[in-house]
Parts: structure tokens; C-alpha cells; sequence
């Protein structure tokens, strides 16, 4: 086994919070787009559209984080895993900054900026254009579906290396549990 390399503690707490919030949003985002139209439906709108600005405005200071504080490669990796790792996470980033960035610019071209836990509207982006909130409505679909696929290829990573038993997973982990 390796030694150790953890995370900073700002870079794990950014971390738990993004996935505790990214866990949230999206099955909210599925299950809100197929109720009926009422009370229900529109505050889970309220949660999902709250909870995706919060994100966005932590994966600054998780990205600065992490470029910051960058803990190399585990040795624990094989080439192959390495690749897959990087690419994943750099998934992630990317997902977890554009998807919501989509959905804010979807709201602003259906003529609404994002609703902030029921204090009102963040300001839209974009002029008023229907066609294009439903192309990019689509396309923040497309961007939570393909987020969720990575989230459990990220979760299947950590299981995989639980399993193997590697010093991989307690990089992330908090440190009371790493002793």
C-alpha cells in the first residue's frame, strides 16, 4: 500500500455538499417533470432550479479547490484506471457546471429566471424565445441523464476500490473515518 494523500478539508466538504445537492436535484428534476401540473410540481421546480444554483456557485470554489490541491494519482491505480478516473472526473466538473448553467439559460428563454427557495427569481440570461427554451430544456435533460450515468460510474469506481481493499477511497473520506 501507498501512502496516503488526502484531500484538503474545504476540497471534501465541497465534495459531500455538490453530491449530497447533485443526489437531490436530479431525481427531483425526473420526478417533477412527469407530475400533473399544481402545488406539488411546481415546488419540486422551486427545489430542483434552487438546488442546481448552488451547485453552480460551489463548483467554483470546488474547481479552484481542486486545482489548488491536487493530489496525485493514487499508486493504487492501474494505467487503464487512471484514465477511466480522469476522465470521470473531469465528467463531472464539466456536467456539474454546465448542466445547471443550461438550465438557467432554458428558464431565461422561457422568460423566467431560476426560482431561489421561493424569494423569487434569479434574472434571466436570455431574451424570451420559446423554440430555444425547449431545445435547451432537451438539452439540460440530456446533460442530468448523462451526469447520472457518471455519478454511478463514479460510485461503481468507489465500491470497486472498497472492494480491492486500496487506499484509493480514503482520500475523500472524512477524517475521523480514516483511523
Amino acid at each position: 500500500m501507498v501512502e496516503r494523500q488526502p484531500y484538503s478539508p474545504l476540497a471534501k466538504a465541497l465534495h459531500w455538499i455538490i453530491a449530497a445537492l447533485a443526489l437531490t436535484s436530479l431525481p427531483t428534476g425526473i420526478v417533477m417533470a412527469d407530475l400533473d401540473e399544481g402545488p406539488l410540481q411546481n415546488n419540486l421546480f422551486v427545489l430542483h432550479e434552487s438546488l442546481g444554483v448552488i451547485v453552480l456557485a460551489l463548483m467554483l470554489p470546488r474547481l479552484l479547490a481542486r486545482l489548488r490541491h491536487r493530489p496525485g494519482s493514487s499508486a493504487d491505480l492501474t494505467p487503464a484506471e487512471r484514465i477511466v478516473s480522469k476522465a470521470t472526473h473531469r465528467g463531472l466538473y464539466l456536467l456539474l457546471i454546465a448542466t445547471p448553467i443550461v438550465g438557467w439559460l432554458a428558464l431565461s428563454a422561457y422568460g423566467l429566471g431560476p426560482s431561489f427557495f421561493w424569494l423569487g427569481h434569479l434574472p434571466a440570461l436570455l431574451a424570451k424565445n420559446e423554440p430555444l427554451s425547449k431545445q435547451l430544456f432537451e438539452l439540460h435533460e440530456s446533460l442530468g441523464w448523462a451526469l447520472l450515468a457518471l455519478i454511478a460510474l463514479h460510485i461503481a469506481g468507489v465500491i470497486r476500490h472498497r472492494i480491492a481493499g486500496d487506499e484509493v477511497i480514503w482520500r475523500m473520506l472524512p477524517e475521523a473515518w480514516r483511523k
